[in-house]
């Protein structure tokens, strides 16, 4: 069998339920999840169960080799149409807009329930912005001190001209 799309009674993302932009890993997860569910050993008594999983796995062959489905992918724009986007039933019957122009189904449902939106933190990162803030205190601290002593008049001691005075407390002491 080549790849091109003639030849294939069926779409394979349509058959995994899965858009032509998924990534290896979506395409795997799609697969493993329908053998699960279409193997004939678990429904021994659908008669169209070997076909339906043999069309699963034929449709996973095809897209897990990076080769034929990017040939499969040439020629499926070339017959088309670079843009074209076809309702295709998943595996589950529902019907979404399935082709190289539509939008990936796992983009357009918005956040994963039970997904934590906030990356997780490192611990090692609050330990490098103290140590960031400590560098930057003690930096303004020495510039502080700095300004000080250019800004401050001298002290007043033998060889020091006016305008040195000493001021003296008034306990006198």
């Amino acid at each position: 069998m080549g790849a091109d799309p003639s030849e294939l009674p069926f779409d394979p993302y349509a058959v995994l339920g899965v858009s032509s932009l998924a990534s290896s890993d979506e395409i795997h997860r799609a697969y493993r999840a329908l053998a699960r569910r279409l193997h004939p050993d678990v429904n021994p008594n659908d008669p169209s169960a070997p076909a339906r999983f043999a069309q699963a796995t034929q449709a996973f062959d095809l897209l897990s080799d990076d080769a034929r489905r990017r040939s499969y992918d040439l020629l499926r724009a070339a017959s088309h149409g670079p843009r074209a986007a076809r309702a295709a039933p998943g595996p589950t019957g529902n019907v979404q807009v399935r082709g190289p122009g539509a939008v990936p189904a796992h983009r357009s449902r918005g956040p994963v329930p039970g997904a934590d939106p906030r990356p997780e933190r490192d611990p090692l990162a609050a330990i490098g912005t103290l140590a960031k803030v400590a560098v930057v205190g003690a930096v303004l601290l020495l510039l502080a001190i700095a300004v000080v002593a250019l800004t401050s008049p001298p002290p007043c001691g033998p060889g020091v001209p006016e305008p040195c005075r000493v001021v003296e407390s008034p306990a006198g002491g």
